[in-house]
């Protein structure tokens, strides 16, 4: 196989260029070439060092077209009580890694909902090669409205089981804990887009069933082509080109 180095040769590289001096590996391996590209090999203990590094870390995500990414990491810190050091560090694409280096503040986050400005996070385990640009969300944060709900349904355990029904449950919305307004109930749900969306189910209790209506006023348009938020199939670009 045909081989070229990856780094210049030592008489090509000067202290003089730098304003300090620089750390110069010389005892890089050569790179080989995998079509037309040069190609290298990690050895096994270089990468199993590098992985260990990030083992308790979390990958969260946020909307933060109109949310700071500053603001959102000093939201969360005053949120968390960690024992141990974090760092939040922005990928783009609103996903960040949350570096932690001890165990117990991973199963703490994990276990908790955490909201930065009306926003929940999501999260989940950080693995290698994550790549933001390859993600595809097919889950949002909606809230779920139940119009005409008798009043004395109203109670949060039994409006989050509603929630259940529609997804993961989040939390229910203030103005229906404290029955200010009697129109509608209302609980903030995690649902999966790639589902059917009921638009109603069916409540019993001891007092008889009924169906309950459900309405999602702000549903964001999902795309059952390419599993995308953000157009509707009939908006689909790749589709067209197929």
């Amino acid at each position: 196989m045909e081989s070229k180095s990856c780094s210049g040769s030592k008489e090509n590289i000067s202290a003089n260029n730098f304003s300090e001096s620089p750390k110069i590996f010389y005892d890089l391996p050569e790179c080989g070439t995998h079509g037309t590209s040069p190609s290298l090999f990690i050895p096994d203990d270089i990468m199993d060092d590098s992985i260990d590094e990030w083992k308790f870390s979390l990958i969260g995500r946020l909307d933060l077209v109109t949310l700071k990414f500053k603001i959102a990491e000093s939201t969360l810190k005053r949120q968390w009580k960690l024992k141990g050091y974090v760092q939040l560090i922005p990928l783009g694409k609103g996903y960040f890694i949350i570096k932690l280096d001890i165990e117990e503040d991973k199963m703490y986050i994990l276990a908790g909902n955490w909201i930065v400005e009306e926003q929940n996070l999501s999260f989940k385990n950080w693995e290698p090669n994550f790549n933001p640009a390859a993600q595809k969300s097919t889950s949002a944060y909606v809230w779920v409205n139940f119009p005409g709900l008798s009043i004395e349904y109203w109670k949060e355990k039994i409006i989050m089981q509603m929630g259940k029904a529609m997804g993961k449950p989040i939390k229910v919305d203030e103005t229906t804990l404290k029955k200010e307004a009697g129109f509608y109930a209302s609980v903030f749900v995690e649902i999966d887009l790639t589902k059917a969306i009921p638009s109603k189910i069916w409540f019993e209790s001891k007092y008889g069933g009924f169906y309950q209506a459900i309405q999602i006023p702000n549903l964001p348009k999902f795309c059952n082509h390419c599993q995308t938020i953000g157009h509707y199939v009939a908006e689909c670009r790749n589709r067209r080109k197929e």
